[in-house]
């Protein structure tokens, strides 16, 4: 299995070879899929290299003589602020900006590929999960976030980090899933405040602090500027960026609220997903 890279600088186990190419260049792209039988695009960044790199990704797979099945690692973002049960059937988010608005345009762009499988993953949790295990677990630690009373409240569809790589492999092996999409999530109504709890007594973090209406204001609207703008200041003189506490964006207070359920019964049936109970994902963050 090859691997196109620019992370890595020795193959992982199982990878025959590693390349280094620019995921925007259409003609790197395609003599990196010569002879490839399917791709994964996880590729992260700016707004800008999301949509760029659905581009030429595409293109360069269209071209292909044997165009390859794309499975493209998508995101729960592009659903925006919507509230319910939100199955793969639902609307996208429209006019949104930023890492929401990338997501869905790199959708569209993967809608006119034949070959194309979309996966929807909602907060990825695990060992490594430096999103939604590692900075959370460093918050809870810290007292930054604990019980948010109605402002944590919304639902967190988790799924763990083994159950997404199981649905990226099955998506790459299921015949007749091609032009689908699967929102990849684990069943339940975990709610963010519950989430915390647990994660609080994996990490030795309890009793879990109640954490008030002012001080999610004053982090959001207040501290989150000044810790982006002091990482940005560390970065420019050349210090570690990471001695500065990570900023708790508005963003982020907002999904902690949101009540939204993904629906990931489709990823069941169809991709033959059995998800990890939370008990067990949590144990594996020792």
């Amino acid at each position: 299995m090859p691997l196109v890279t620019h992370h890595y600088h020795t193959p992982p186990s199982g990878c025959e070879s590693v390349g280094k190419v620019d995921a925007t260049d259409s003609a790197q792209l395609f003599e990196a899929m010569r002879g490839v039988d399917a791709v994964v695009n996880a590729v992260a960044g700016t707004s800008n290299v999301i949509r760029a790199n659905a581009r030429a990704l595409y293109e360069a797979a269209a071209r292909q003589p044997q165009p390859p099945r794309v499975v493209y690692l998508s995101s729960m973002a592009v659903y925006g602020a919507a509230s319910g049960v939100v199955d793969e059937s639902s609307s996208l988010t429209q006019n949104a900006g930023g890492y929401a608005g990338a997501k869905v345009e790199a959708e569209r762009i993967a809608r006119g590929y034949p070959r194309a499988v979309i996966l929807r993953p909602g907060c990825i949790y695990g060992r490594g999960s430096r999103q939604w295990s590692e900075r959370i677990a460093r918050w809870l630690l810290a007292g930054r976030i604990g019980d948010l009373g109605s402002r944590g409240a919304g639902f967190c569809n988790l799924v763990h980090i083994d159950d997404l790589v199981a649905a990226l492999l099955n998506a790459l092996r299921q015949p007749d899933i091609e032009g689908e999409c699967f929102n990849i999530v684990m069943p339940g109504s975990l709610t963010w405040n519950e989430y915390f709890l647990w994660l609080a007594q994996f990490h030795n973090a309890l009793p879990v602090r109640r954490i008030s209406e002012k001080r999610l204001l004053f982090e959001g609207s207040v501290l989150a500027p000044a810790l982006k703008a002091a990482q940005l200041v560390a970065r420019l003189l050349g210090a570690d960026s990471a001695a500065v506490p990570e900023p708790m964006p508005p963003s982020l207070l907002r999904l902690f609220s949101q009540n939204i359920r993904l629906d990931g019964r489709k990823s069941e049936d169809r991709l033959g997903l059995h998800f990890t109970p939370l008990m067990t994902g949590l144990r594996t963050l020792k």
